[in-house]
């Protein structure tokens, strides 16, 4: 089956109807892809809107906003190198971002900030404005960052469409069904991207990139896959998660029935993963200080890990 656009799943058609998008709150909403994630000029507040989502859990949760604001009582002694990387066919990437950022005065990395309009030439030659206010509406202001998917969109999908069709059909009707949004903001966490940054809040980065503090991971720019591994592995990960799914479905799949079953599935399971997970990412940046990405740190929790 082949992903469809906009109908926040993978599945049959029969399913559409199921995909809700609620306006103006990060509630209530049912989504199984991360196909939104535009909030410039904190425009589209929807449900569905994995950034507006990670937004609102970083304003609203104790520690992921003392961590992200932790450069205020911890300021750096010079200037920030960031971790933009020449690519392969030349240009630096992001263009629209720097070599370098200015130490911050208080405020100006906060969520909510900054208190004053910040100007920066980019790669591109051009400058940027980043208006008062609007920190984290866009991947690179106030610096290079990702709007993260605790459980990531693409390994619920790829562990979800290694079931037969119709196993795969059911589970995504019930999760649908029961409310379920990957993109709802206990699944969103907003990390940098930049090391030194990382380094700064006592984070972990979002991925790899072309940085070479760990020699034994390739350079990664587009994904973290030791990590994505790691969320499947886990003793109480992805995978068991729905293998139990299916076994459900599975006692329904010999009944005659026209359409897709319906079943129930609790979808508590996987939001709990989520607090396990996030759990876990905000340990390790607590030690070394050094950014590692959560591929490093993923390789090193896989070494533990003896569920295949």
């Amino acid at each position: 089956m082949s992903k469809k656009k906009d109908t926040g799943h993978f599945g049959d058609a029969e399913l559409n109807d199921l995909h809700l998008t609620v306006k103006n709150t990060t509630e209530g909403g049912a989504c199984l892809t991360g196909h939104t994630g535009d909030f410039s000029g904190f425009k589209n507040k929807v449900s569905c809107n994995y950034r507006y989502q990670a937004y609102e859990q970083a304003d609203s949760h104790g520690e992921i906003k003392e961590r992200l604001h932790r450069y205020n009582e911890h300021p750096p002694e010079r200037r920030i190198q960031t971790s933009a990387y020449r690519a392969n066919k030349g240009g630096m990437t992001p263009d629209r971002y720097c070599a370098h950022l200015d130490i911050p005065e208080p405020g100006d990395w906060d969520i909510g900030g900054p208190p004053r309009a910040i100007k920066r030439k980019t790669f591109a030659k051009g400058k940027v404005r980043i208006p008062a206010g609007y920190n984290f509406t866009q991947d690179t202001w106030p610096y290079w960052n990702n709007a993260h998917h605790l459980i990531p969109k693409g390994t619920l999908d790829s562990v979800i469409q290694e079931q037969d069709a119709k196993v795969s059909n059911m589970i995504q009707k019930a999760l649908l069904k029961a409310r379920y949004n990957i993109n709802q903001k206990k699944n969103m966490l907003m990390i940098p991207q930049d090391r030194e940054v990382a380094a700064l809040l006592n984070l972990p980065r979002h991925i790899q990139l072309k940085d070479d503090d760990t020699k034994s991971l390739p350079a990664s720019c587009t994904d973290h896959p030791v990590y994505n591994v790691m969320v499947s592995r886990m003793t109480e990960g992805l995978n068991r998660i729905i293998e139990n799914y299916k076994s459900i479905c599975e006692k329904e799949t010999n009944k005659d029935k026209h359409g897709i079953p319906d079943i129930e599935l609790d979808k508590s399971r996987l939001e709990e993963l989520s607090a396990q997970l996030l759990e876990i990412i905000l340990a390790w940046g607590r030690t070394g200080n050094t950014g590692p990405s959560l591929d490093k740190k993923s390789t090193q929790l896989l070494k533990t890990i003896t569920r295949p």
